[in-house]
């Protein structure tokens, strides 16, 4: 097992978003939401609205997931139980002895709500299963915001790019984990099976999907959930606590301290509880002042404010943005909140748009091909999102972004899920960002039969790497070829077929229509236009189309013998 990096020093939260220099982004912006100021600092509704703040996980049913011991030294140091936290410390302001109390108060609140039980301890990890969730670990997409703890070359036998220097490789990845999302000690914080049953699911605990879906099976959660208590810490991943003994007045107690200390500002209990007003008073955000010297922004704040931990550029920013407040009130462009979505939900860290972003060197060999073919960066790393808007239909990038839509089963990492309520709007903001003068909506009419004979092995050969349907395609296997009409905009098709460099730079895609003229003269007299909307009026039969010529032919002569050497 590889050792675990850990954290020098405690550090200040990342947002690797802010760190790429998106031009734009108002990094002051950004934070306001992912810290939940206005979960205190009230804000008006168009200010709301903009800031789409990151709500804290539900703990409604925190007794059937935590481990109390965690929890109590989670509320008592925050930074040093998982460094790198957005969790303020809430309890800095209490004398040392009654910070233990309190602590142990809203344990023993959170274990007093009713809660499922919790799911009866499975049988201890064997070494296969661990296996298991060390590679999907780090290939399925959770290394592009949390750190690697293995060298690409380690877990992937076809990397091999990186370092192989044992201290430059630890070098790599402890600068990888500076920019990393943290993880706490997994072994300590998680009741056994609960990991993986977050796994499965984040987003019924963590609704504002920062945490998204992989789309894991059980199985998959089960096995990543299996190899992360290994390598976060070193409690024992299967070892339960005794039980927890209530105490119904320590309870009341700490449901008082749950409102008057403000946790209830940030934390709904979620499912049918209902929810508990916060008693905490704090300004509202257009009355706070950028440069006050207590608060929630002094490196040393008073005993009324929460104390975050915030590096100075993070501060600076935050102050920038208070200076003018008011701003916030106004209406954004469909642009800018494309640009706030990405930053919030890290989409940076895989997609690239308009030049920035996608994978960093470093963490680019971590993003491999399920393909057996070299599809080369194409078959490993995520499309790009620049002209997105223009590129899918509006019904299609709304499956992507909120039902699991995907294209690419050679993409070895996944596509997330945030949730519709955090990601619908993007559907239209892209569109609308993106959106080109004299885009052509519809099709001029084409001859589906000339574009069947174009497709097959006679024409450009499309299904010598295309799938069709249910049929593979006679070489390396990428896009099914009968979703593309569901899926593209006829306007950014026939800019593609012909110059798809333009859109796509460094793709394999060939072009058979070089410099506008096609290679293909035997049909529709060479015409371009015609060969590019005979095309497409093929595809759009979509599965109901007849396969190409040549492909049943070549793929049954390609079969192997089902017979046997005793038949």
């Amino acid at each position: 097992m590889a050792q675990t990096c850990v954290a020098a020093a405690p550090r200040p939260p990342a947002f690797p978003a802010l760190d790429i220099g998106v031009e734009g982004l108002d990094a002051g912006e950004v934070l306001l939401g992912e810290l939940n100021c206005t979960a205190c600092h009230v804000a008006e509704p168009a200010v709301l609205a903009r800031l789409k703040r990151k709500t804290a996980p539900l703990l409604g049913r925190a007794a059937a997931r935590l481990n109390p011991s965690y929890v109590r030294a989670w509320l008592l140091d925050p930074l040093g139980t998982k460094p790198g936290t957005t969790m303020p410390d809430v309890l800095h302001r209490l004398p040392e002895d009654e910070r233990v109390t309190a602590a142990g108060e809203l344990a023993q609140f959170l274990w007093s709500l009713p809660s499922e039980a919790a799911a009866p301890a499975s049988a201890l990890a064997g070494e296969f299963q661990i296996q298991q969730g060390r590679a999907l670990y780090h290939q399925a997409g959770c290394v592009a915001c949390h750190a690697p703890y293995e060298p690409a070359g380690a877990i992937f036998a076809q990397t091999g790019g990186g370092p192989t220097d044992p201290d430059a490789v630890r070098y790599v990845l402890n600068k990888l984990q500076e920019t990393a999302v943290p993880l706490p000690d997994l072994a300590a914080k998680y009741q056994p099976g609960a990991l993986a049953r977050f796994l499965a699911d984040p987003l019924a605990v963590r609704p504002a999907g920062r945490m998204p879906s992989l789309k894991l099976t059980e199985a998959e959660a089960r096995a990543i959930a299996a190899y992360l208590p290994k390598v976060t810490g070193t409690a024992p991943g299967d070892a339960a606590e005794p039980p927890f003994v209530a105490d119904p007045a320590k309870a009341r107690r700490g449901r008082e301290r749950f409102a008057q200390l403000g946790c209830a500002a940030c934390h709904e209990l979620g499912g049918d509880l209902p929810p508990i007003p916060s008693q905490l008073k704090a300004r509202p955000l257009a009355a706070l002042k950028a440069d006050a010297s207590a608060g929630c922004l002094a490196s040393e704040p008073g005993p009324a404010a929460p104390r975050y931990f915030l590096g100075g550029s993070q501060r600076d920013a935050l102050r920038a943005t208070l200076k003018n407040v008011a701003a916030l009130a106004q209406p954004t462009s469909p642009a800018a909140r494309v640009l706030l979505t990405m930053a919030r939900h890290d989409c940076y860290a895989c997609h690239s748009r308009d030049g920035l972003g996608g994978p960093s060197p470093s963490r680019s060999d971590y993003f491999t091909s399920s393909s057996e073919s070299d599809l080369g960066d194409e078959g490993r790393i995520p499309p790009h999102l620049s002209g997105v808007g223009n590129k899918l239909r509006p019904d299609w990038l709304g499956q992507v972004l909120t039902n699991q839509g995907a294209v690419r089963p050679y993409l070895a990492v996944r596509m997330p899920q945030f949730g519709a309520a955090n990601v619908a709007h993007l559907v239209a903001d892209f569109g609308a960002a993106d959106a080109l003068p004299n885009f052509a909506k519809v099709a001029p009419p084409g001859d589906a039969a000339a574009g069947r004979e174009l497709v097959g092995l006679q024409g450009c050969g499309c299904i010598n790497c295309h799938t069709f349907g249910p049929h593979p395609s006679l070489g390396i296997s990428v896009m099914d070829m009968t979703q593309i009409a569901k899926q593209l905009n006829w306007d950014w098709f026939r800019r593609y077929v012909v110059d798809p460099g333009s859109l796509r730079p460094g793709t394999r895609m060939p072009s058979f229509w070089p410099e506008g003229k096609a290679t293909v003269t035997a049909i529709l007299d060479g015409d371009t236009a015609r060969q590019v909307a005979a095309i497409w009026a093929y595809l759009s039969q979509g599965i109901a189309a007849e396969p190409p010529p040549g492909l049943l032919e070549n793929l049954q002569q390609a079969k192997p013998s089902q017979k046997t050497d005793y038949e």
